[in-house]
């Protein structure tokens, strides 16, 4: 997985994820002045300073990134208020983007003190006891992520900047109409997305993509069959499916290949908001800097009107068709699949839950069908539907005859 919505859930470090999630850092100072001179510049654009006697300073990312925010202050000390950068042509996901990015970035600054009406709306970032078992239950049923008993700092983490965005005053009652998806969908869907780990990054671990290109596509392209089908389940934000498509492109010059018209590439997460970035295909230069070789941007992307952002080129977008799926649930409407990458995700579920998935992945493979896992996880103990398969480097799984 490049970093699965399933793999998504439950990190371990929130800092760390949600620092992945924004492709930023912080830039406010704990002692925040209104010098103008000091005022620091960043992916998010510049903060522009306001105060008693002092000019606002210019924003020096007028035109600014796609996929990032641009912040400044008010005349209200330490306030920092969202104001999307703009270029023209810019869309609504793009200004979307840069405020998931500003909501993220507030909520690892405490010292940013909001305004006496948001201080009146928010009373609790703080979840309690009671209510962290219920909600660790409730994610376990939805997910099969498994939060554990001391996680209470990862839910906080993860659900504080909600709060301001559906104007909900504490994290507890954020909980209870997350658990309520009938009534309050926008607010369950974006709990449970906020509870993923969007950690991932192109051609991941490498040796997965050796492998397909050098064993598994060949021996498909030996069997003669058509079409090749390879799922890329939780597929996070499509660095995965993406890096399968351009592995397939590569592939076709040689002498024993898989027709690139002739493979389907699925990629599937719990995540609406995270398909909807893989279906715009739009990828900031912090992403394309993870894994992603100068050589390989250059062939597979394409410029856009923001010097900041590329786009995946429409040879490789249109082998890629992404799916809302929960691994938890039925996968008969997928059909059956050649490959199966499944990577980083079961690490985070039950022993239980994992040996669910193994065996519905086996109903799905064809026969002779390759799962292709994370490098930290292992089958054993788990299903005996497999044989492992060593690809010199690492290994896969494949389908018992």
């Amino acid at each position: 997985m490049a970093g699965s919505p399933q793999s998504r859930y439950g990190a371990d470090s929130a800092t760390s994820n949600l620092s992945s999630r924004t492709s930023g850092t912080s830039f406010f100072s704990r002692n925040a002045r209104s010098n103008t001179s000091d005022a620091p510049s960043s992916l998010y654009g510049s903060i522009t300073t306001s105060s008693r006697g002092a000019s606002s300073v210019s924003n020096r990312a007028a035109n600014g990134n796609a996929i990032a925010s641009v912040m400044r202050k008010t005349a209200q000390p330490n306030r920092a208020q969202f104001t999307p950068s703009s270029y023209p042509g810019i869309t609504n996901l793009a200004i979307a983007s840069q405020k998931a990015g500003y909501d993220s970035v507030a909520a690892r600054n405490p010292d940013i003190q909001p305004t006496t009406q948001d201080r009146l709306q928010v009373q609790s970032r703080t979840v309690s006891d009671a209510q962290y078992k219920r909600f660790a239950q409730y994610i376990e049923e939805q997910s099969g992520i498994v939060l554990g008993d001391n996680k209470h700092y990862l839910v906080n983490s993860r659900l504080s900047s909600l709060l301001l965005r559906f104007k909900v005053a504490t994290i507890d009652e954020l909980i209870n109409r997350a658990m309520q998806p009938n009534i309050y969908k926008d607010i369950s869907s974006a709990v449970i997305d906020a509870m993923t780990t969007n950690e991932t990054l192109w051609f991941r671990d490498t040796y997965p993509y050796l492998a397909l290109k050098n064993i598994i596509l060949p021996e498909l392209a030996r069997s003669g069959k058509t079409p090749v089908r390879i799922w890329s389940a939780a597929c996070s934000s499509g660095q995965e499916p993406y890096s399968i498509a351009m592995i397939v492109q590569e592939q076709a010059t040689t002498m024993v290949h898989v027709d690139p018209n002739q493979c389907q590439i699925i990629g599937t997460d719990i995540s609406p908001e995270m398909l909807d970035r893989c279906r715009f295909a739009h990828y900031d230069n912090h992403a394309l800097a993870r894994g992603l070789s100068a050589e390989r941007k250059a062939r597979f992307f394409k410029p856009t009107k923001d010097p900041n952002v590329m786009r995946v080129d429409d040879k490789i977008k249109q082998m890629v068709t992404f799916k809302q799926m929960n691994l938890l649930g039925s996968y008969s409407l997928l059909g059956r699949f050649d490959v199966i990458f499944c990577r980083n995700v079961l690490i985070y579920f039950s022993n239980d839950v994992k040996s669910q998935i193994l065996n519905k992945f086996s109903l799905c493979l064809n026969p002779g069908g390759y799962l292709i896992l994370g490098s930290s996880e292992s089958i054993q103990g788990l299903s005996d539907k497999y044989e492992m398969v060593r690809c010199n480097p690492g290994l896969a799984y494949r389908l018992k005859a």
